[in-house]
C-alpha cells in the first residue's frame, strides 16, 4: 500500500497534524478477532512496525504470563486524508481481542463500538474446528450489530496449509474467489513475515 500518492487524493504521513475543531475528523474501530494463536497480536505487532511514524499512542498488551493476550492488544494509529482539498484527518483504534476459548465473555467487551472486524483463521488443517467455532461466534456477536468484517486465513507458508477452498466450504463462506466489487473472499496471509 502507497501511503502517498503524487495527485490530489492521498494520505499524510507527516507528524504535523492540526486537529482544529474536530470537524473533519473520523474514527474507526477495527476488531482483530479469531482462534487462539492464530496471529491476530503477530498482525497487530506488525502494524504498529509499519506504521511506526503514524503511531498517536504506543499502544499496549495485556498478557498471560505465558505470553498468551489475556484481554487485548490496542493501538491509535493517526492520518490525514485529503480529497478534493478538504483535509480530514483519520484515527485508526486498532484492537484484536484474546482467542482462548475460557475468555470468551471479554470478546464481546472488546468488539463493543467496532466499525469493522478483521477475522484471522489459521491454516494449520488441525485448528479447522476451532477456525469455525471462532467464526460462528463473530458472526453471532456481530451480525446484530451490523458491523462488516473480512477474513484474513494467516499461516499460508504452513506445508500442510488448508486449501482456501475447504476453508471456505467448513466456513460457511462463498466460494468465489472475490465478491463483485473485486473484495477477495479470503486474503491469504503470512503475519509473521508482514505479508
Amino acid at each position: 500500500m502507497q501511503l502517498q500518492e503524487e495527485n490530489e487524493d492521498h494520505l499524510d504521513t507527516s507528524e504535523d497534524f492540526d486537529f482544529g475543531d474536530g470537524e473533519n475528523m473520523l474514527q474507526f474501530k477495527i476488531v482483530y478477532w479469531g482462534p487462539g494463536e492464530s496471529g491476530k497480536t503477530t498482525n497487530f505487532f506488525r502494524l504498529r512496525e509499519k506504521f511506526d511514524l503514524l503511531k498517536l499512542s504506543r499502544g499496549y498488551s495485556i498478557e498471560t504470563t505465558g505470553g498468551r493476550t489475556l484481554w487485548e492488544d490496542s493501538l491509535f494509529l493517526l492520518f490525514r486524508f485529503t480529497l478534493k482539498d478538504v483535509h480530514f484527518n483519520i484515527i485508526a483504534h486498532v484492537v484484536t481481542c484474546t482467542g482462548q476459548e475460557r475468555f470468551l465473555s471479554t470478546r464481546e467487551y472488546v468488539l463493543d463500538g467496532a466499525d469493522g472486524i478483521v477475522f484471522v483463521g489459521d491454516s494449520d488443517p488441525a485448528k479447522l474446528e476451532q477456525n469455525k467455532r471462532s467464526y460462528r461466534e463473530l458472526v453471532s456477536f456481530a451480525t446484530p450489530k451490523n458491523i462488516p468484517h473480512l477474513i484474513q486465513l494467516n499461516k499460508r507458508d504452513l506445508e500442510n496449509a488448508i486449501p482456501i477452498l475447504k476453508f471456505k466450504v467448513a466456513l460457511g463462506l462463498p466460494l468465489m474467489e472475490s465478491y463483485p466489487d473485486g473484495t477477495l473472499v479470503v486474503f491469504p496471509a503470512q503475519a509473521l513475515q508482514g505479508k
